[in-house]
């Protein structure tokens, strides 16, 4: 399989997306508005690890357009030293990561100081997600200086390795997830546990109740 090419063409769609995650801690709720860029994706398909083979010189933003037009060959990458250990799972995760938003996967607190290991990872949440393969989503707000702090980048994904990511990281309840696509403004709500929960608490109240709530005698 290219596993390029394929990550390439995955990570095109997912920029005409954009996810909305809201989840529970504390008796609150938090939102996350999670987009994807095209710049992002030499990163996280893990270019910085291929220094030691010659590459042609592109854009960030441009880089995807290159390699589907075969300007930059799975065949040549595959020859990185560290193709096997540090690209590869990059290139899957990133080939299954709209799978992985889709479906069902758990919401971390992301806090690398309780790790048994060290890592250089920065972001805001983890995302782990077993659907396709068992990867690692870390997201990250986009700008930490803008007054909307709901905003998010994905800035960095991998397949499981040796280390479990998950170890001792507080998750999160997550109540609804909406994808919506951009280009055609369609909402697609992949899990709504708010509208099940009112549901729950209007059978609940007695015919009295009801009536007191909607102001009705």
């Amino acid at each position: 399989m290219d596993f390029l090419k394929h990550s390439a063409l995955a990570w095109k769609e997912i920029t005409e997306y954009r996810y909305l995650f809201t989840y529970g801690y504390k008796h609150k709720l938090y939102t996350i508005i999670l987009t994807f860029s095209l710049e992002d994706y030499p990163h996280l398909a893990g270019f910085q690890y291929m220094k030691d083979i010659s590459l042609p010189n592109y854009t960030s933003a441009k880089l995807v357009q290159r390699i589907l037009e075969d300007k930059i060959t799975f065949e040549k990458v595959r020859k990185a030293s560290k193709y096997e250990q540090m690209i590869k799972p990059r290139l899957e995760a990133l080939i299954h990561l709209k799978e992985s938003l889709d479906n069902e996967f758990t919401l971390y607190a992301y806090m690398p100081h309780m790790y048994p290991f060290i890592t250089n990872i920065k972001a805001d949440y983890l995302i782990s997600s077993r659907i396709g393969i068992d990867s690692f989503i870390f997201i990250i707000q986009a700008s930490p200086q803008e007054e909307a702090k709901c905003n998010f980048l994905c800035c960095s994904t991998f397949r499981k390795g040796e280390r479990d990511y998950r170890s001792n990281q507080r998750a999160r309840t997550l109540m609804k997830k909406e994808r919506i696509h951009i280009p055609t403004c369609t909402s697609t709500i992949l899990l709504d546990r708010l509208a099940l929960q009112k549901q729950n608490v209007k059978k609940m109240l007695l015919p009295h109740q009801f009536k007191n709530c909607t102001g009705k005698h």
